[in-house]
């Protein structure tokens, strides 16, 4: 790239050139919930204005149960009708428009039929007599089917050790003679039972079977291709296939014989080893749940993946759940997608980003803000940027904001008093649309986060460890119980310990699987961990020793695997890196017990390198203040510039912290040390490491001499006037709107207006809202949620946001952690102005006085059964504080 002057942009200029200006196709996404399917244009319209006004870069179209008695019906004409004109309207305002192909989740409905429904094993055990007989094979339900039977020695309290398969004789199995106390097994192939959950009107029916692909088939021309026809082949982005989630699918009919192509024996006379913990049965286990895994692969992600691409669509994929998948499942996905906060742990969003550093995919994606401060309209875009740390430290760069439901909204009458029903809510989630009353600040919200994962996809993410996933070892433990969700039991056999001692270090990780050892350079990871592995399959063996051969240390966590140097603890895991590896930025803690600061526990790094810069991005995950020193690789203790260099170098390198609301330099230094930085509760920074001695000349220096001091003013005689006032009043602070009778179900905005004067001489005059302070919210998991939800634990100074105004002219918006805003350029010292505060709160107090919500919930239960269950809607306003919350100052240089 080249200047107007014809002179080449350096990495770093490029680099914050695209952070000022990123590209759109960064921009955060919204899952678009469709209730019904019943729509109105109008409201389609509305909602693609408020997103392209926010900064939103588009919708995943997503299509979900009725709320309310009447619905149009699921591909009908009209609805493809409203399909096509939402896609058009979308790319008339420049929005990505992309489609969930299917209603609900997983893929499934009417067209599927019990040759193509999703299937499970299941197991009847009866204790026989010793005389030989004749069986007759028992049809215990609709649509069962016969697999294959078995006799063991045992009693239904004293289990078997071993079976053998019996002879069939058309509807009878053949049952030798006994010597004692026997037990008849019978394996039967069953309809899994589960249909579409979250269906809108007309598209119930059964879940596919994932592993047979003419369910595939039949999903893509029953579905796929009347949506794709509707939107336009040219108006799309990805067609997106959400989780698995097929529960207990461990069964195809083509399963016996797929498994001995594959396995290269029949596993008829075995499949008893499945209902048993017995060693002798660990490989017949492992290789039967790697046969499920290959014809997932093959028979949906495939077939899937191979539709789209012949459309010139890519193929979206959350590709964790049931049946089991692994990390190299999605390889047959174009785009890869995660779900989940846990920056220290194994989450999905660790499975997805790891996938994507392994096959190549800069952009890797995440269902997020799932269940953030439920139930809905409880987030504050604290909340939000909170998670969204949370996700980028995982490796994530693009998201997928979960979500945006579509609804009327009902206006208050202009005689009432009451405030307005919300209208639709989605039962699961934030939500996170224009009704929320802290809208004014999603635009600095959004872009916040497009330039934060426009940067985070920039080169390539740097990681020193891998953990290899014992995907056989695993799959030993699923048992008969149905327990066939390799990603949730990972989590479960690796444990918390590793992860959390991993990143609290400083390091960072990618998990493997076995293929991805297939392309994976042994040189890759200067440290690999096996945990707990026993059963690794010969190819991986060969892999890790040429780990070792390329100066790699390879770790048996438990010492199990009989590979590598022996460990049990994983504390230690991160001591043993080899000393040659590079470590782009080391963490180390310091305390500081006058200021109450913590160490290192809730403070994470991840790191991006191209073409001579690093990206690097730390984040305080906690409640607490946190105070760290980062040590970075490429600093050069005593090298000035110019001296103490190695040849060929100017000089040390350079290191710049950047601002991700504003998109400025905040400063720039040679980095010749380690770097102290306090951060407050769920605070980032974006720091760039590079080579370019030029960009020190843009680092600010004070006057030579001058002792700089800094006066903290309070701030007196402030008044009040809320939105729906005709006059201010005065009022003392702090101020929580809920202790007013009159307010305790208000959202909206109120203004509190006060005098300032500055101090002539003064250079630098910020607006210091106070401090955040921790605060143990209510569980709301606890309370009856399904989930655990993200919230930021703390009670901040404004409760939401605050809109600035000097002199009634914007100034910036506070709206996250520090709560410190820069007022000198629009101050003057020795004259007054008129400091404004708009304070806006959340929209949950609307929604706990919502009548109106719970009609229609019961509406659509009477009319279409109970296919959702509300949020826990007591909780609205557990926690919920608004207004001007501390006492505001002004510090003064």
């Amino acid at each position: 790239m080249e200047t107007q002057t014809g002179m080449m942009m350096s990495t770093v200029e490029m680099l914050h050139a695209g952070f000022r200006e990123p590209d759109p196709a960064a921009r955060p996404m919204m899952r678009w919930w469709w209730f019904g399917p019943d729509v109105q244009r109008g409201d389609l319209l509305r909602d693609l204005d408020d997103m392209a006004a926010a900064g939103l870069g588009g919708v995943e179209c997503s299509f979900v149960y009725p709320m309310g008695s009447d619905s149009d019906t699921f591909l009908s004409e009209t609805f493809l009708g409203d399909v096509q004109f939402a896609a058009e309207a979308a790319q008339d305002r420049d929005l990505r428009f992309d489609l969930t192909l299917g209603s609900g989740w997983p893929y499934g409905g009417p067209h599927i039929d019990e040759s193509t429904a999703s299937r499970c094993l299941h197991w009847e055990r009866h204790e026989v007599l010793m005389q030989p007989q004749r069986i007759p094979i028992p049809h215990l339900w609709p649509r069962d089917e016969f697999i294959a039977g078995y006799i063991g020695e045992g009693t239904g309290a004293e289990p078997a050790e071993n079976y053998v398969q019996l002879q069939r004789e058309g509807d009878h199995l053949i049952v030798p003679a006994g010597r004692g106390p026997r037990v008849l097994l019978l394996a039967i192939s069953r309809l899994s039972g589960q249909t579409l959950k979250r269906a809108a009107s007309g598209a119930e029916g059964w879940v596919l079977d994932h592993m047979n692909p003419a369910a595939a088939r039949a999903h893509i021309e029953a579905v796929a291709e009347p949506l794709v026809a509707a939107a336009g082949v040219h108006r799309l982005g990805t067609v997106f296939c959400d989780s698995l989630e097929v529960f207990n699918a461990d069964w195809t009919g083509m399963l016996p014989r797929e498994f001995e192509a594959r396995r290269g024996y029949d596993p008829l006379p075995q499949l008893w080893r499945l209902t048993t913990n017995q060693e002798a049965g660990r490989e017949f286990q492992a290789d039967f749940h790697r046969t499920l895994t290959e014809l997932v692969e093959e028979n949906f992600i495939r077939v899937f993946g191979d539709w789209a691409r012949s459309k010139g669509l890519s193929f979206r994929l959350q590709c964790y759940g049931q049946p089991p998948v692994t990390i190299s499942s999605y390889r047959h996905a174009d785009a890869f997608e995660g779900e989940g906060w846990g920056w220290d742990a194994i989450t999905a969003c660790r499975w997805a980003s790891s996938a994507a550093q392994i096959y190549g995919r800069d952009v890797v994606s995440s269902e997020t803000w799932t269940w953030n401060h439920s139930p809905s309209f409880r987030s504050t875009p604290l909340d939000i940027l909170g998670e969204a740390h949370d996700h980028l430290l995982m490796g994530i760069n693009q998201f997928f904001g979960h979500g945006w439901p579509n609804s009327p909204r009902p206006e208050a009458s202009p005689s009432s008093s009451e405030p307005a029903e919300l209208g639709r809510v989605f039962y699961a989630s934030a939500a996170l649309d224009s009704r929320n009353a802290w809208w004014d600040a999603a635009p600095s919200l959004w872009g916040t986060l497009h330039r934060l994962c426009w940067l985070m996809r920039q080169g390539g993410r740097l990681s020193q460890v891998g953990i290899y996933l014992p995907a056989r070892d695993i799959s030993t433990g699923f048992g008969d119980a149905g327990r066939v969700d390799l990603y949730k039991e990972s989590r479960l056999h690796i444990g918390e310990e590793l992860p959390h001692a991993l990143r609290t270090a400083g390091l960072d990780f990618d998990l493997f699987d076995d293929d991805a050892a297939a392309v994976l350079d042994p040189a890759r990871f200067p440290l690999v961990v096996l945990p707990h592995a026993v059963d690794i399959p010969a190819e991986t063996f060969s892999w890790l020793h040429a780990v070792q051969n390329a100066g790699g240390v390879v770790l048996d966590l438990g010492g199990t695997a009989g590979l590598g140097e022996p460990v049990m603890d994983p504390q230690t895991v991160p001591d043993r890196l080899p000393s040659a590896a590079e470590v782009p930025v080391r963490l180390s803690g310091w305390a500081d017990t006058e200021s109450g600061t913590v160490g290192n526990e809730t403070v994470a790094v991840t790191t991006r390198a191209l073409d001579g810069a690093r990206i690097h991005f730390v984040a305080n995950t906690g409640q607490h203040p946190a105070a760290v020193t980062l040590h970075f690789a490429g600093e050069r203790e005593g090298a000035g510039e110019g001296e103490g260099a190695p040849e060929g170098q100017a000089g040390p390198r350079v290191l710049e912290r950047w601002d991700a609301e504003t998109g400025a330099v905040r400063e720039v230094r040679a980095l010749t040390g380690g770097i102290d930085l306090e951060l407050e509760p769920y605070e980032a920074a974006v720091f760039v490491e590079h080579e370019d001695p030029a960009r020190l000349k843009m680092e600010l220096v004070a006057a030579p001499g001058r002792r700089r001091e800094t006066l903290r003013l309070g701030i007196e005689g402030w008044r009040v006037q809320f939105s729906d006032e005709h006059e201010p009043r005065e009022v003392g602070l702090p101020h929580q709107w809920e202790q007013e009778t009159s307010r305790s179900h208000f959202s909206g905005t109120a203004t509190y207006t006060a005098e300032i004067s500055v101090p002539e001489g003064a250079d630098s005059v910020v607006l210091d809202l106070g401090e955040v302070r921790a605060h143990q919210l209510v569980d709301p998991e606890a309370a009856g949620l399904m989930e655990a939800s993200f919230s930021a634990e703390v009670l901040p100074p404004v409760g939401a946001v605050a809109r600035v105004l000097i002199d009634d002219q914007p100034v910036g918006l506070l709206w996250k952690t520090p709560y410190r805003l820069d007022l000198s350029a629009a101050v003057m010292p020795g004259r007054m102005h008129l400091l404004s505060l708009v304070v806006s709160n959340v929209t949950s107090h609307r929604l706990a006085a919502d009548a109106g919500l719970p009609c229609m919930v019961a509406e659509s239960h009477e009319a279409y059964g109970a296919r959702f269950g509300i949020q826990t809607l007591d909780l609205a306003l557990a926690d919920v504080a608004s207004g001007l919350l501390g006492e505001p100052v002004l510090s003064i240089t």
